[in-house]
C-alpha cells in the first residue's frame, strides 16, 4: 500500500510538472503574439516604480511590465493592481482549484446535477452521450437508435462536446428535419460520430430582448468570475461577451467581442476583440454601447455566489450566465479549469482582484 501511494504521488507530481510547463509555454507564447498591441504603451518612470514596489513587497521580486502594458493598451487606464495572467494560470488556479475535482465536475453533462438551483435555469437536455452511453432527458439509459429517433425532427438544437472543450469550440447549432441537419446537410449519425463519446444536445436558447438587440443571433453571455477568500465569496469585474457577424457563439476566441459592464447593468463605452479591434457601436445591430443597459446583473452576481457554495473545494469559478426570453437567469456553463482573468481586466481597465490584490499575490507567492 505504501509503495502504491509513493507511485501515485510520484506520477501526480510528474503530471503537475508537465501541466505547469505547458501553461508556461502557452502564456509566454500568448504575450509574445500580442506584442504589437502593447508596443506603443510606454509606462512612466513613476508607474514602473509603483509596480516594482508593489510586487517586491507582496511577491518578493519584480515582475515583467508586459501584462500591465497589455491591459492598459485597451482602455488606456493604468492600474498597479493588474494581475498578470501567467501568475494566475501558473500559481493561483492550479494551487486552489484541485485538478481531480475540477476534471470531473467540468463535464458539462453534470451541470444540471451539480448546480441544480430553483432560481437558475439549466438549458434543457434532449439527449446526452456520456462516455459512449446514451441518456434521455430524464437521465435514463437508452439506445443510440432511440436517441436518434428523439432528435429526428427536433428542429434547432445546440450540441456541445462536454469534456475538454472551451472558448466556443466543440459547439454546433443544428436544425434536424427527417434525420438530416438542414444547416450542413449531414445525417444525425455523421454529426454524432464527428463529436465523439461525450456530448449533450440541448434546447436552443433565446435571449431576453435587451440582450438580443445587441446581436440577435447569439445569446450574449455575462461572465462572472467568483473566488473564495477568507470565508467570503467575491466577484471580479464583470464582462459581457457579444457575438458578431451572425455567429451564434459569443466567445472572444470565436470571433466575438467583450465589454465591461457595471453592477447596475450599464455597458462601458467600447467593446473589444481579443486582438483589440474596437467598437463603440455594434457593427451589425448599430446599437451604441455607451449608456446601454441590460437587466438582472445583480441577480446574476447573487446566483454566482450561491452556486459557488455547491463546489467550495474549487476556489475559482468562471460562470457564463444569460437571461432568456422568459426573464429567467440561465447558467450556460461553469468553467472550472484553464480559467482566465485577462479579458475582465482589459474590458474594465482595472485589476481583477481590486482591494484583495495584495492578499492574492501573497497566496501566489506561497511555496
Amino acid at each position: 500500500m505504501r509503495i502504491y501511494k509513493w507511485f501515485d504521488d510520484f506520477f501526480e507530481k510528474i503530471i503537475s510538472l508537465l501541466w505547469y510547463m505547458f501553461i508556461w509555454i502557452h502564456e509566454m507564447k500568448n504575450i509574445y503574439q500580442k506584442r504589437n498591441i502593447y508596443k506603443g504603451i510606454k509606462l512612466t518612470k513613476d508607474q514602473k516604480q509603483q509596480i516594482d514596489k508593489f510586487w517586491e513587497k507582496n511577491y518578493g521580486r519584480k515582475i515583467p511590465y508586459l501584462w500591465h502594458r497589455l491591459y492598459q493598451s485597451y482602455t488606456g487606464k493604468f492600474d498597479v493592481n493588474y494581475f498578470p495572467e501567467y501568475i494566475f494560470s501558473l500559481k493561483l488556479e492550479p494551487r486552489y482549484n484541485n485538478m481531480k475535482y475540477a476534471n470531473v465536475i467540468s463535464d458539462k453533462n453534470l451541470l444540471e446535477i451539480v448546480f441544480n438551483d430553483s432560481l437558475v435555469k439549466i438549458p434543457r437536455t434532449i439527449v446526452a452521450l456520456c462516455g459512449g452511453v446514451w441518456l434521455d432527458k430524464n437521465r435514463s439509459v437508452i439506445s443510440q437508435d432511440r436517441a436518434i429517433e428523439n432528435l429526428k425532427n427536433i428542429g434547432e438544437v445546440i450540441i456541445k462536446i462536454t469534456v475538454e472543450s472551451s472558448s466556443g469550440r466543440g459547439v454546433k447549432l443544428c436544425n434536424f428535419k427527417n434525420g438530416i441537419d438542414e444547416i450542413t446537410n449531414k445525417p444525425i449519425e455523421s454529426i454524432i460520430k464527428e463529436m465523439g463519446d461525450n456530448i449533450v444536445v440541448q434546447e436552443k436558447l433565446v435571449a431576453h430582448k435587451d440582450y438580443a438587440k445587441l446581436h440577435e443571433s447569439s445569446i450574449n453571455t455575462i461572465r462572472v468570475v467568483s473566488y473564495i477568500l477568507n470565508g467570503e465569496i467575491h466577484v471580479g469585474p464583470l464582462t459581457m461577451r457579444i457575438g458578431s457577424g451572425g455567429n451564434f457563439v459569443d466567445n472572444a476566441h470565436a470571433g466575438g467581442m467583450f465589454i465591461g459592464v457595471s453592477e447596475e447593468g450599464e455597458l462601458y463605452d467600447e467593446a473589444y476583440t481579443e486582438y483589440q479591434k474596437r467598437y463603440t457601436v455594434h457593427p451589425d445591430s448599430g446599437i451604441q454601447f455607451k449608456g446601454y443597459r441590460v437587466p438582472y446583473i445583480k441577480e446574476m452576481i447573487e446566483a454566482a455566489k450561491r452556486l459557488h457554495g455547491k463546489v467550495p473545494m474549487l476556489k475559482f469559478v468562471s460562470w457564463d450566465f444569460m437571461i432568456d426570453n422568459n426573464n429567467k437567469i440561465v447558467l450556460v456553463e461553469a468553467n472550472l479549469m484553464s480559467q482566465t482573468i485577462w479579458f475582465p481586466q482589459m474590458a474594465n481597465g482595472k485589476g481583477f482582484f481590486g482591494e484583495n490584490t495584495e492578499e492574492m499575490i501573497k497566496l501566489a507567492r506561497k511555496k
